[in-house]
């Protein structure tokens, strides 16, 4: 068995694979200090298995990996490989050429291959003992080493010698059969733990045994009485059978007269569905024109509140109508005249209200009649309505017609009586600018407000009670008949 090449890749300061090669006779290692002469001697003792990392010159096992340089950069992987001649077939294994390899990843994957075929620690140790290549062996002689053999202790010399002649071999194995006889020895203890135990349980299971047996026993006995029971059953039981064949053949008989009876029956209940399912038929078109008298009723119901509530409100019009013809009574002879008019088309409203009640009246018994009677009493209300409209329309150009006459008619030169003056109800509604401050006397006529060339004009408040405001018209009533175009007018006071 010969040394033949190291192969280096990523262990310490080889970055790159090197591969080493040892010729016949002496290879020598030379170079200045720190060039890596020591780590060739680490690589071969870490190949061979050795895991003290303090003989390797490191704190940790990853130290052994290249860590880069300033201009390498640190690599992964550290692998070192022994590849030994085996053609004297020193090494117990049936290869030329043997190579032992180690690799170890930064993630602490470690492992052994022998040929490239993974392998474990133990099996590179027994490859390797006998043959001096081990790891605590004299393979790498260090200074530690040669002062252990020139060491007086006897104990540290024999380890050397016994390394070197190969008994290392025999003691590992020494040591290997002892561990494996202690081993034996525990299990034997522990076998005479479970013999203990199972004798135990033997005798529980005797016992249980017997229990078993008498159960058997007594279940044999009781299987035997149930099947004489049960043979007296089917006697038994064939006995009612005969009787319930004969039964059957005589309900076999009375089976047709039933039958047809059945039929009758079932016929009686089909007429019966069909008529109750037409009575429930009237009984939904009944309901159905039920509910819609019922929306008709109620929707003539809304008509007549409506045309109530409209008859209201022409009374109510009408009503505020004859106020305001009853506050016109004083005007000139025409509104007097006009005023008759209205009384007249108010008794006719009067008259087409009652034929419009009893038009409502008779609704009740035809819908269509109802309707017409409705339209008709729409139009004559609203005929009405124009009426009063126009009426309004006209008093109040009568009486803008009366109050010109009267201003036109009064003595411009009328001397103003002292402490009779008053101020007007209020300004226009209609915002005019001629509605100016009237004054009125006690006796005389209404007299426009004058003022001279160079003064002020002397109108408004008097020393007596101003008039009073006429009361606020309605929204929806007619104007009041005293209403004109130039606002509201002037009426003498009463009493001095």
């Amino acid at each position: 068995m010969k040394l033949t090449r190291l192969a280096l890749s990523g262990f310490k300061s080889f970055a790159t694979p090197v591969d080493l090669a040892f010729d016949e006779g002496v290879t020598a290692v030379v170079g200045p200090n720190g060039c890596g002469k020591s780590n060739i001697s680490d690589a071969v003792r870490w190949v061979l298995g050795e895991q003290r990392i303090r003989l390797l010159r490191g704190l940790r096992m990853e130290d052994v990996i290249f860590h880069g340089s300033a201009r390498r950069k640190p690599v992964s992987l550290a692998e070192v490989s022994l590849i030994f001649d085996n053609g004297d077939g020193g090494l117990p294994i049936a290869y030329h050429e043997v190579a032992i390899t180690r690799r170890l990843t930064r993630s602490g994957l470690s492992e052994y291959l022998i040929n490239q075929s993974p392998v474990r620690l133990r099996d590179v140790q027994d490859l390797l003992s006998g043959t001096g290549l081990g790891s605590d062996a004299g393979v790498v002689m260090e200074a530690g080493m040669i002062d252990r053999l020139l060491s007086d202790r006897a104990e540290e010399r024999r380890s050397l010698f016994e390394e070197a002649a190969g008994i290392g071999l025999y003691r590992d194995r020494k040591t290997s059969t002892e561990r494996r006889l202690e081993k034996t020895t525990e299990d034997l203890v522990r076998l005479e733990d479970l013999i203990a135990e199972v004798q135990t349980q033997v005798r529980s299971l005797a016992r249980q045994r017997g229990k078993t047996e008498r159960h058997r026993q007594f279940t044999d006995e009781r299987f035997a009485l149930v099947m004489t029971l049960t043979r007296h059953d089917l006697a038994a039981l064939d006995a009612d059978g005969a009787s319930l064949a004969a039964e059957r053949q005589a309900l076999a008989v009375r089976a047709p007269a039933a039958q047809e009876s059945l039929g009758a029956r079932e016929q009686e209940r089909e007429a019966r569905v069909q008529a109750r399912a037409t009575a429930e038929a009237r009984r939904a078109e009944v309901e159905r024109r039920l509910a819609a008298a019922q929306l008709e009723v109620g929707r003539l119901e809304g008509d007549v509140r409506l045309a109530g509530e409209r008859l209201d409100n022409a009374a109510q019009r009408q009503t505020r109508a004859q106020a305001e013809r009853d506050q016109a009574r004083d005007a000139a002879q025409q509104a007097t005249r006009e005023r008759e008019a209205a009384a007249q088309e108010r008794a006719a409203a009067e008259a087409a209200r009652e034929s419009v009640q009893t038009e409502l009246d008779r609704r009740t018994a035809s819908e269509d009649t109802a309707r017409q009677r409705l339209a008709e009493q729409r139009d004559a209300v609203r005929q009405l309505e124009d009426a009063l409209q126009n009426q309004g329309a006209t008093e109040r150009a009568l009486h803008a017609e009366q109050g010109v006459v009267e201003r036109e008619t009064a003595d411009p030169k009328e001397q103003r009586p002292a402490g009779k003056w008053t101020r007007r109800a209020g300004p226009s509604r209609r915002g005019n600018a001629s509605n100016a401050r009237r004054r009125v006397s006690t006796s005389g006529p209404v007299t426009s407000c004058r003022p001279a060339a160079n003064r002020r004009p002397r109108c408004g408040w008097s020393s007596g009670r101003p008039t009073k405001r006429r009361p606020r018209r309605p929204l929806d009533a007619t104007p009041w008949p005293s209403w004109s175009a130039s606002g509201w007018g002037w009426r003498r006071r009463r009493g001095s």
